[in-house]
């Protein structure tokens, strides 16, 4: 077979051993080595048990190996999804070699199919997918990593929303739980259609949210203002109390996107919180006013669970449109529901921590078209967003809600029209929102609140009790699993099989409302059992009992792990209790506001006893500053770990792989809007090569290589992370113009950076007649890359052309040995045999 020369160039082995592709890494690993650099960028992130890591790129193979040289936690499996063009090279070149069956390497079209493989939807149950980005991907050197990345991320965000809205995971339900104590008056029972035919706003954190705020100011006594909570701090700095603010994520960065919401003042005068049932409980338990929650109190069949209402996610915005249909609002506008960029990659609404941080400009996305008539990139989340906002419409068609957006840049969505928010006019009602809110929803007594809190401690009770029948059964069945198999110095008895079998009746129908909980927050175990074979023929004795001891194990997990959340919830119910008496033991309400971290529960206590202090020891006093002082710094932490992700994927470096993947495109306006985008950036030092980089590509566009050449100029300084791409684009712009001079002088500079490039600097000496550098270029690389065929063949063919018959006759033969089917070596070998001079 004929050698063909790979695009990707042939592997580099650096100091430290690691062998990988230049095109795709580039010097990544040349200062640390691999090894160090992971351990560096993730730690021990990615050698958690029982975890699915989803990883763009394998960084030439060298990432996989890596994983599995430091070892394969348990129950945890990779899944690399490759391009497919570097995924045939690095399989040829032997990079996937003794790969161990946890982890796995495909390419985009077959992700789902190897996913389903590796138990996809079982890892969900336990919020145990994890998508992470390697090397390669981050710098997507080769632009198609970043539509890859896109792709993936959008498809897996889609398939993890849809398996976990049919099903209640782990995490989910803890918070519902935890919030029990606090979720005391349910929407559907106070607000279902309070509002039938009027004119509700939903604003949410979208770029074009402050164009509505004039509006949404003066016109505040006439509509129902529906306030996504993330954007707390933008009202509160706009003097704008809204009517209702929504929260409805479980995760700790909920609280931090959304703790300004703790600002707005409680009472009558503040907004009424609507809260998912599985809210952040920082921010439910620390809201100081009025709440509702949304959706079942308890995750299992109970009296107490009332409300069947339609809440639809997956973000807050969704949820907050959801809150204005169920309030039975005919008119709903949309403001801040953007679910795109702005041309200058804009995220979020000035004042949010996303334009803090900087604009997202490295996005390469499928784009989407707005109400005014541009298209614009966006993200996965918001995409997904995006897909529930449209069923969303069709549902509010059918029940006669009419939606609109007031922003032109927002994504445009079928049944949801355009109309500007000035043309909007609404007739003032008899009761104002905050009138009919207040009328609806009381302040809740403390007869009220001890009610609750009875009826709450009864349910968890006899949810506990259930638990521990079940642990109890579940013990008893590992014991008779000794006596079935005979083991643990047990005799073996096959009737130790018919007590296991009523074990399994008694769970199935006695407990069957918390056996299906006891099994997710058990799935480990369960984990395992499902890798054993799927023909009951197949089994061995060894897994058999292997199998069953596994699933009673999983029981006795699940059930331990729910003993606990419940015996941890009564203690706060207690707590809870314990708050309401004008003389508390603060010792126990301290102790769990501190174990919860919820240190604003102090100013909780004092709206309900105004003097509580008084009754306080000096002690109590001082343990009530520090609260007071935890509290402070929860609210204005600034380095959160939201800000920490933010500053990764808003990171200006990814910036350069979309900037050369438009100029391929000839995209010149996209261009022009990412450098707007960039001389706006809050941190102008570092965005400063990058905007000169981008600006030289818009010269070269715009065919202006000298503004180009003077943008590309700064670059070179030592320490600009561009260097290389300048270089490269300087070398093509001078041989553009015939300038031959710049055009060496900077693949020599390239040549010094990556031996990589001295097969073309050699190409470059070779076509203007330095013959002698250039056979000293191509020496030095092979002196590096000793096993490169195309370099070789590239140096015999010179050596040919040059008369050095005994250099080509020796570079050919070493190209045969490593490729006998190379037939354009054999054709040129025979040929200098054929003219070598015949000995007499």
């Amino acid at each position: 077979m004929e050698n063909v020369e790979n695009p990707l160039g042939v592997f580099m082995v650096n100091r430290f051993g690691d062998r990988y592709l230049y095109a795709v890494n580039r010097s990544a690993f040349n200062s640390v080595g691999s090894e160090s650099l992971y351990q560096s960028l993730f730690g021990d992130s990615l050698f958690l048990e029982y975890q699915l890591y989803v990883v763009v790129g394998t960084d030439s193979g060298v990432f996989p190996q890596y994983l599995a040289k430091k070892g394969i936690p348990i129950g945890t499996r990779y899944l690399f999804v490759e391009l497919p063009e570097v995924l045939a090279t690095i399989t040829a070149g032997g990079a996937l070699v003794g790969l161990p069956e946890e982890i796995v390497v495909t390419t985009v079209d077959r992700w789902e199919e190897e996913a389903a493989q590796l138990q996809f939807e079982e890892y969900v149950l336990l919020d145990a997918v994890r998508l992470q980005n390697s090397v390669a991907s981050s710098d997507a050197y080769l632009p198609d990593y970043q539509v890859i990345s896109w792709d993936l991320g959008l498809e897996l965000n889609k398939r993890l929303h849809m398996i976990q809205a049919s099903i209640n995971c782990k995490l989910f339900i803890i918070r519902q739980v935890q919030n029990v104590a606090d979720n005391k008056i349910g929407f559907a029972q106070t607000l279902a259609g309070a509002f039938a035919g009027r004119t509700a706003i939903v604003l949410a954190g979208g770029p074009s949210l402050l164009e509505a705020l004039p509006w949404v100011r003066e016109n505040r006594d006439r509509v129902v203002i529906i306030a996504v909570s993330r954007i707390s701090k933008i009202l509160l700095a706009h003097g704008i109390v809204p009517h209702i603010v929504a929260t409805v994520d479980p995760q700790r960065i909920s609280f931090e996107v959304s703790r300004e919401l703790l600002r707005f003042p409680g009472g009558s005068d503040g907004p009424l919180l609507v809260n998912s049932h599985h809210a952040s409980q920082l921010l439910v338990s620390q809201w100081h006013g009025r709440s509702v929650y949304t959706s079942s109190l308890f995750p299992w069949k109970t009296p107490l669970n009332a409300d069947t209402l339609l809440y639809t996610g997956p973000t807050v915005g969704n949820f907050a449109l959801s809150i204005a249909m169920n309030l039975g609002c005919s008119e709903i506008i949309l403001a801040g529901i953007d679910l795109c960029f702005t041309p200058q990659g804009q995220t979020h609404a000035a004042g949010s921590n996303e334009d803090k941080v900087g604009p997202d400009l490295s996005r390469v996305s499928k784009r989407i078209e707005t109400y005014g008539g541009w298209h614009a990139d966006t993200n996965p989340g918001y995409a997904e967003a995006l897909r529930a906002l449209t069923v969303q419409a069709r549902l509010a068609q059918a029940h006669g809600h009419k939606l609109y957006n007031c922003a032109k840049s927002a994504a445009k969505v079928p049944l949801i029209d355009f109309v500007a928010i000035d043309d909007f006019v609404v007739a003032p009602a008899e009761e104002t929102p905050a009138a009919l809110i207040n009328r609806m929803v009381p302040e809740p007594t403390s007869q009220n609140r001890l009610s609750h809190y009875r009826l709450v401690q009864k349910e968890l009770s006899r949810a506990r009790r259930s638990f521990q029948e079940i642990l109890n059964l579940s013990r008893e069945a590992l014991q008779c699993a000794d006596g079935l198999f005979g083991t643990n110095g047990r005799e073996r008895d096959f009737r130790h099989k018919i007590r296991m079998d009523k074990i399994e009746r008694r769970l199935d129908q006695r407990y069957a409302e918390f056996t299906l909980l006891v099994k997710q927050f058990g799935l480990k175990k369960f984990l395992r059992i499902l890798k054993a074979p799927t023909e009951p023929a197949d089994w061995t004795d060894e897994q058999i009992e292997t199998a069953t001891r596994d699933y009673y194990e999983s029981y006795i997990e699940g059930t331990e792990t729910l003993i606990k959340l419940m015996d941890e919830t009564l203690d706060r119910v207690a707590a809870r209790i314990e708050e309401d008496k004008s003389h508390p033991k603060f010792d126990l309400v301290f102790t769990q506001w501190e174990k919860d971290e919820q240190p604003g529960r102090l100013r909780i206590l004092r709206q309900k006893h105004p003097e509580v202090d008084a009754v306080m020891s000096g002690e109590e006093r001082d343990r009530a500053r520090e609260l007071e002082n935890a509290f402070e710094m929860m609210m204005t932490e600034e380095r959160t770990e939201q800000v920490i992700t933010l500053e990764q994927i808003h990171d200006v470096r990814h910036t350069r792989s979309k900037a050369q993947l438009l100029f391929g495109r000839k995209k010149l306006d996209d261009l022009q809007n990412m450098a707007e985008g960039l001389a706006k950036h809050p941190d102008p030092e570092k965005a400063r090569p990058y905007l000169n980089f981008i600006r030289g590509l818009i010269a070269e566009l715009r065919e202006n290589p000298t503004e180009a050449m003077d943008n590309y100029q700064p670059l070179l300084e030592e320490g600009s992370p561009l260097t290389e791409d300048a270089l490269l684009q300087i070398a093509s712009l001078s041989l553009n113009a015939g300038d031959v001079d710049n055009a060496i002088l900077a693949l020599d500079c390239l040549s010094g950076i990556s031996p990589a490039y001295l097969p073309p600097y050699g190409d470059l000496l070779k076509a203007i007649g330095r013959f002698e550098d250039a056979f000293n270029c191509y020496n030095r690389y092979l002196g590096m890359v000793p096993d490169d065929p195309s370099a070789m063949m590239r140096l015999a063919m010179f050596c040919q052309e040059a008369g050095i018959t005994d250099g080509a006759r020796e570079l050919f033969q070493r190209i045969l040995a490593k490729d006998p089917q190379n037939s354009a070596a054999q054709r040129f070998l025979d040929e200098l045999n054929l003219s070598a001079p015949i000995n007499t």
